[in-house]
């Protein structure tokens, strides 16, 4: 049985009872070593599987995990308990949770459903429904981990309002599963007695990412038995901001001193190059267990490429060269994964492959040009160009909530077709069979469209999204109707870069007809929407979170620079540094054959160009003073950005525009400081600031601007 394991997961499966943690690294099989110990333990030792069990994190790794021991063992191993934690304490909780005073037949909510009451404790107390969002995190927070009371006397007021109605209503949502697993077994000593008695044996994979409460839940399991066998890295423990404490491998060996430690640290997934350059990087770290991963496939020395290059259109058109250089006809586009930190990064690969015509699957996420502020705007942006679009007036009017229904909105489609007029025509004549209030709200949406009309070939489109936010109150609108302002907000400000684009595809041609052509054949058009669905035979494009525990032939982590990764502004302390560090770590050893890094000196985000420094990651990875040098090889920060900016000369009528003001003159600004216009296009400058380290895209008759 043992024959297929090497000598550290032999050790790990012999080592079958009595409390033993295995510190096993990226790719080593440590998973494996947990199952073969399990049959081991049913057939060489005689254990009943009545007395095992088994945690896993997902529901997928449980069916696989029960599909390997059924090869090994055979159907009796269907006696043994192979469960994820919320799935045991669940079945746990149908037999004991009356001691609580809730009846078996409790029912489990979803998020939407716990947002649904929390709004109703809200309005039943007078309070603003809108801060429902709010405390629904701040009350999942506390419960993650284990804490009772919110510091805000309001959150903690509504905290406690809404446990009373959730057990006067016989409902438990997620969190709860765990709490009231863990709080039956410290206040009913012999109901832990008796689940003790029944699970001599707990194995538990994936233990970096347990949480404290559910590091309690097995350490009480096993208190008698002592036969707790963790399996786990240390080094790959990335999600603190679900609950998870990797600290729990530390707390493990000061809660059982008895216990037996053994290290996987072959690798059975990428090549020794690719090795070699994380365990470099991940030594950094301070807080970990030492261990340092090997493979017997030496590779070759490139198997790792840097790169750098001088804008982010030039990194997609690296990626893109690579990809198809080394597609062939027996490697599947699935064997490529492009990877990132920030998801706001999408947005440029996502356009290349699209042109590309190269499938993709963003994963574990939704694509940039779906979600639901970017077609919002677009929306906006088209109704503008066109106010006969009324697919796009449908999906907006009401986007802030302007509460016209679905039957005012039918009415008003009822007079288009009958009376064979356009839309606006049909806003004006609908008085006929509307309320005053509803009509004047018709009048003043068509009044605010008209301003916007008359102002897009006036200002940049930059300038013109950021008053269409602003009039609209859309800012406001995230904040109080959606989930995760900080992230849409990020994509709506991304959206800057688009419009940069399209800006500066400057042919002659007005800003509204570039905009009507870029929804018509390029970038923002639905038929390449429409034909981006789901590929699951596609490139990747993820983000570093959403592809732990997988692997590709071919992987390129991009946008590697300070202040994106890591993003030096909202780490606060060592400890976040340190995970940042394991986010990269666990990016880079996805790879198999070959791994890409790369960063780029000048990179546009949110309509603004950043000048950065390669990632310190990317340097501890590499740590030859060749590649360093290389990295920071310093020439005119924004050379070529500044040749492809120049390379359109200007009209004579544009020169005009820009009054005053050439390339090369030094301005001053009252936000950003001293500057230096490196080109124009028309009333727009792109200039340098010192102060910011970046390019901005400014009107040169802004009145903060002026010559120094």
């Amino acid at each position: 049985m043992l024959s297929n394991l090497n000598e550290e997961q032999k050790k790990t499966v012999l080592a079958y009872s009595g409390p033993v943690m295995v510190s096993a690294g990226a790719g080593s099989g440590k998973t494996r070593a947990l199952t073969f110990r399990i049959a081991y333990m049913v057939k060489e030792k005689g254990i009943n599987p009545a007395n095992i069990l088994a945690i896993t994190f997902t529901n997928k790794a449980t069916n696989e995990m029960r599909e390997r021991l059924i090869n090994l063992v055979g159907p009796e191993i269907y006696d043994a308990t192979i469960s994820t934690f919320h799935a045991l304490c669940a079945r746990i909780l149908r037999k004991e949770i009356p001691v609580l005073g809730y009846s078996r037949t409790f029912s489990i909510i979803d998020e939407e459903e716990q947002l649904k009451i929390i709004t109703d404790v809200l309005k039943e107390n007078n309070e603003e429904k809108r801060k429902a969002k709010h405390i629904q995190k701040a009350i999942n927070y506390n419960k993650c981990f284990g804490i009772e009371k919110i510091d805000n006397p309001l959150e903690n007021k509504i905290f406690k309002l809404y446990e009373d109605k959730m057990k006067s209503l016989n409902l438990l949502d997620f969190e709860d599963l765990l709490l009231k697993t863990k709080e039956i077994f410290t206040n009913f000593p012999q109901t832990l007695q008796k689940y003790q008695d029944r699970f001599h044996y707990v194995l538990c994979d994936e233990f970096q990412d347990t949480s404290l409460i559910q590091y309690e839940i097995i350490k009480m399991l096993t208190e008698k038995s002592r036969n707790l066998f963790v399996v786990g890295d240390d080094d790959q423990s990335i999600y603190s901001f679900r609950g998870t404490n990797y600290e729990n491998m530390s707390q493990f060996k000061r809660d059982f001193p008895e216990h037996q430690i053994f290290y996987l640290t072959e690798n059975y997934r990428s090549t020794q190059t690719i090795l070699d350059g994380c365990n470099k990087l991940i030594k950094n770290n301070e807080n970990r267990e030492p261990k340092e991963l090997f493979s017997r496939n030496k590779g070759k020395e490139d198997d790792v490429i840097i790169v750098q290059t001088e804008s982010e259109k030039d990194e997609v058109n690296y990626v893109l060269d690579a990809v198809r250089s080394l597609k062939t006809t027996t490697t599947p586009w699935t064997d490529f994964a492009v990877l990132y930190r920030n998801s706001v990064i999408l947005r440029n690969f996502e356009l290349g492959f699209i042109k590309m015509g190269i499938p993709y699957r963003v994963f574990g996420g939704v694509s940039y040009l779906k979600r639901r502020e970017v077609k919002d705007i677009i929306a906006y942006l088209k109704l503008i160009i066109n106010d006969n679009d009324i697919h796009s007036f449908k999906r907006i009017i009401n986007v802030p909530t302007r509460g016209i229904g679905e039957v005012t909105i039918g009415k008003i489609e009822a007079i288009c077709k009958e009376d064979k007029v356009q839309l606006f025509e049909a806003l004006k004549a609908s008085n006929v069979i509307l309320n005053k209030s509803k009509y004047q709200t018709l009048l003043d949406f068509m009044t605010m469209i008209k301003y916007f009309q008359e102002k897009i070939d006036k200002v940049n489109l930059n300038e013109l999204f950021d008053e269409l936010i602003e009039k609209i109150g859309y800012k406001e609108y995230l904040k109080e109707e959606t989930e995760n302002f900080e992230e849409r907000n990020d994509n709506l400000q991304e959206f800057k870069s688009v419009l940069y684009q399209i800006e500066s595809n400057s042919d002659g041609t007005s800003r509204s007809e570039r905009l009507r052509e870029a929804f018509d054949y390029t970038i923002l058009s639905d038929e390449y929407l429409q034909n981006q669905k789901e590929n699951k035979n596609g490139v990747t494009l993820s983000t570093i979170h959403s592809v732990k525990g997988l692997e590709f032939e071919y992987v390129f982590v991009v946008a590697l620079e300070e202040n994106i990764f890591p993003n030096e502004g909202r780490i606060v302390n060592n400890f976040e540094m340190e995970e940042e560090r394991r986010i990269a770590y666990v990016a880079f050893t996805r790879a198999k054959s070959k791994l890409y890094l790369l960063a780029t000196k000048n990179r546009m985000l949110y309509g603004t160009w950043f000048h950065n420094q390669p990632s310190r990651f990317l340097l501890e990875f590499a740590g030859t003073k060749k590649i360093k040098k290389q990295m920071f090889e310093e020439e005119n920060p924004f050379h070529d950005l500044e040749q492809e900016y120049l390379m359109k000369k200007p009209s004579e009528e544009e020169q005009k525009k820009s009054g005053p003001y050439r390339t090369g003159d030094l301005v001053i600004h009252d936000k950003f400081g001293e500057g230096v216009i490196i080109g124009i296009r028309g009333e727009i400058g792109m200039i340098f600031f010192a102060s910011q380290k970046r390019m901005t895209n400014i009107m040169l008759a802004h009145k903060a601007l002026r010559k120094k």
